[in-house]
């Protein structure tokens, strides 16, 4: 049989009655928004006295606390996830204005490699920017481009916030990698492009609100968690190799740090020499 609910209540109300400020964690003071019984208020001042009195366990509810708060904020997304993914499907909420300007400026584009057609979203705000860029590490070319939210708005204010960026090593040429990004799925980013050396390159990448996402290229699939910065080594013989690095352009840094930094790593050499083999 059950416990009953306002026991469930009063080991709650403890968690965050052993912080003694829940202010310090608002969100978890949210997502635990109780009705607090008598019974439980009468035990306050043992709850306190026995805290300060065992220090490993007040970190052993600190700790717990942050999990039901990462838990929470997790549950908050995926809400708001399925309450835009609903919305999308209503009539009456769609941007029919942003809907009708599609239908005519995407008629005379060829996207590629996935051709964009126009289909109707809920209104939102959300900008974003694409950044291609070169550089070169001892004489080898490398050519990319960085994909991401323009958190400063609309306004002629660009505050980049980098959310996936895909290099190619192009050997003794400078390239110029072709990328779309589009706000369309919002709050996920979706991106693409092509770029052709030996062979040609498609990629598509979508970047989810969560911190999660995928990159393909070539059907070689990418997990964004493990790294959004992906370095392609194209080879000769109808194949290719690859980095994935946790390198990735900060928000209001200067861009050739981040590419600094991608400069810096070893492995990058090594899978050089291992393409010239």
């Amino acid at each position: 049989m059950g416990k009953p609910a306002h026991n469930n209540v009063y080991k709650q109300w403890l968690v965050l009655a052993y912080l003694e400020n829940p202010t310090d964690f608002p969100q978890a003071s949210t997502c635990l928004q109780l009705s607090v019984t008598n019974h439980a208020t009468a035990h306050t001042p043992n709850v306190t006295h026995h805290l300060k009195k065992n220090p490993m366990l007040k970190k052993i509810l600190i700790l717990l606390i942050l999990v039901i708060t990462i838990s929470c904020s997790g549950q908050n997304i995926v809400d708001s996830l399925i309450t835009k993914a609903k919305n999308n499907q209503i009539p009456e909420k769609w941007d029919m204005e942003l809907f009708n300007n599609d239908k005519k400026w995407l008629k005379d584009t060829n996207s590629k490699p996935i051709n964009a057609l126009a289909f109707p979203v809920e209104k939102y705000e959300y900008y974003v920017f694409s950044k291609p860029f070169n550089f070169e590490i001892n004489n080898s070319h490398f050519s990319g481009i960085s994909f991401g939210e323009n958190t400063g708005g609309k306004e002629d204010k660009f505050i980049f916030k980098h959310e996936l960026t895909i290099i190619f090593y192009t050997k003794a040429k400078i390239y110029q990698v072709n990328g779309e990004v589009s706000s369309r799925n919002f709050p996920y980013l979706t991106i693409q492009g092509q770029l052709e050396l030996n062979n040609t390159y498609d990629f598509v990448g979508i970047k989810s609100p969560e911190d999660s996402g995928y990159l393909i290229v070539n059907l070689k699939s990418f997990d964004l968690r493990f790294g959004q910065t992906i370095i392609i080594f194209p080879n000769d013989d109808n194949s290719f190799i690859y980095l994935q690095s946790i390198e990735k352009p900060i928000m209001e840094e200067d861009f050739n740090d981040f590419i600094n930094r991608v400069k810096n790593d070893n492995r990058i050499m090594k899978m050089i020499d291992k393409i010239n083999e």
